[in-house]
């Protein structure tokens, strides 16, 4: 698994919001809906319930008073149907009991002064209509009433006192008893009372329960961002110990380089004259030359000192940064041929000018690419791509080349650190301030290759594309 590590010149953090507040309203809205759908469900079932006890009852009661008359059928049918309904009327649930013809009019009644009279509700006669309206058949029905001066839970039905049929063309009566609906509504104001209160408390502690979530993950988030904070103050002071180190080691090229450069062109000097006066092929005329072998590698210490020390000031311009990268790879070509490294470049075609300075950057990115060439001994592929991101652009250069060890990649861009046996350990030190001195970003990922998988590394230059004094 490749492992990163990235420094920037000019970095920019955003914070996104959650959606956790909205996903709280949505559940908070959907057990509400639910909690509602339940309640209405269990009222309706209890007052559904309760109907069906109190049409019962008065279905009980019409089929027990049709059952009285067949028995008294024999004698005075009319007194003895009037005498029933006023005794049945006694019962302190049944509030009144009618026996009409279908056009309303009142053949007996628990009220003897309402023989004759009209069936009345809401307080005005019905017509034929109204009672036409109602449906009239032989099995009981039920409906709550402004009936006869009362509200009541009217059970009505066909009257057949006479076990026959009725023969056609003859009216039907029908029959009307009002129960008390006090133990009806009683009941219905309980439930829904009941289940109102069971469903405020689901809700509120639905709600309780949304809320300890919310601040859970509110303190979870707040956690993850202290943490996120403490980690930018460490990389933050990562960054300054960096430049601190770096300015110690550019005072001390300055003040050291050019005092060394003056004493090491007088020994290779003597040491050319010296090794002239000796024999060809002989041991003092050899020892000559690796002293000034040897002099020209503290030359070269001394050259990557100067360019590190040097002022990160650049002339920035508008650049074709395509150009910038063909000149480099023309430059390295024959190289990496002689190597066995193939190179791909890959640029968009509508790709924009870029702010630079063409020649530092381009020792920049000659530096990443000889690096990407050493770690490849046995060959590979070295690729070269360039991108138009948001607000920078973007610089790739991918090798297959033998990776980077985790724990030397933290470190690739600290001055002296190097890997490699004959590096100064300046080479990507002076990478890392010239992309500075653009304002710009370079990072880098890397895999070390093992003997079941290979290696890979790529570094990436972000850099913006307008100048930085315009942003």
């Amino acid at each position: 698994m490749a492992t990163q590590t990235s420094l920037s010149a000019s970095s920019s953090h955003s914070s996104t919001s959650s959606p956790l507040g909205w996903f709280l309203v949505g559940v908070a809205l959907l057990l509400a809906l639910m909690v509602g759908m339940i309640s209405a469900f269990s009222v309706e079932r209890s007052e559904a319930t309760m109907a069906r006890l109190l049409a019962e009852k008065g279905s009980s009661l019409i089929r027990a008073f049709e059952s009285l008359l067949r028995t008294g059928l024999r004698s005075q049918v009319g007194i003895r149907l009037q005498v029933l309904l006023e005794e049945m009327s006694n019962n302190k649930d049944i509030l009144f009991i009618a026996v009409t013809m279908p056009d309303g009019t009142i053949l007996s009644h628990s009220n003897p002064t309402r023989l004759g009279e009209i069936l009345q509700r809401d307080g005005q006669e019905m017509s034929p209509v109204d009672m036409e309206a109602l449906n009239m058949g032989e099995a009981p029905q039920w409906r709550v009433f402004n009936m006869e001066g009362v509200r009541a839970f009217v059970v009505f039905q066909h009257f057949s006192p006479i076990p026959t049929v009725v023969p056609s063309g003859l009216p039907q009566p029908n029959i009307f008893l009002g129960l008390d609906v006090s133990p009806f509504e009683i009941a219905r104001s309980r439930n829904r009372t009941q289940t109102i209160i069971s469903a405020s408390g689901i809700v509120l502690l639905g709600f309780a329960c949304l809320l300890v979530l919310y601040y859970a993950q509110r303190a979870r988030e707040s956690r993850r961002k202290q943490r996120a904070a403490e980690g930018q103050i460490r990389v933050l002071e990562e960054e300054v110990r960096r430049r601190e180190r770096l300015a110690a080691v550019g005072t001390l090229a300055a003040g050291v380089a050019h005092e060394i450069r003056n004493p090491l062109s007088s020994i290779k000097g003597y040491a050319t004259y010296f090794g002239r006066l000796f024999e060809e092929g002989s041991e003092n005329r050899e020892a000559a030359h690796v002293m000034v072998r040897e002099v020209d590698r503290l030359n070269r210490v001394i050259t990557d000192l100067i360019g590190f020390s040097r002022p990160t000031d650049v002339r920035l311009q508008a650049t074709s940064l395509k150009d910038v990268v063909d000149h480099c790879v023309h430059l390295l070509r024959q190289d990496a041929e002689n190597r066995g490294v193939h190179i791909h470049v890959q640029v968009p075609a509508d790709f924009p000018l870029a702010y630079i300075d063409p020649d530092r950057l381009e020792q920049a990115i000659l530096n990443l690419c000889l690096n990407a060439i050493d770690a490849m001994p046995d060959g590979g592929m070295m690729s070269i791509r360039l991108e138009v991101l948001q607000r920078h652009l973007l610089l790739t250069i991918h090798d297959t080349g033998v990776g980077i060890a985790p724990e030397s990649l933290a470190q690739i861009f600290t001055p002296y650190f190097t890997t490699k046996g004959r590096g100064t350990g300046l080479g990507l030190a002076i990478v890392y301030k010239i992309v500075e001195a653009h304002g710009g970003e370079i990072s880098c990922a890397s895999r070390q290759a093992t003997e079941q998988i290979h290696g890979e590394t790529t570094f990436s230059i972000y850099l913006p594309k307008s100048p930085p004094e315009k942003e």
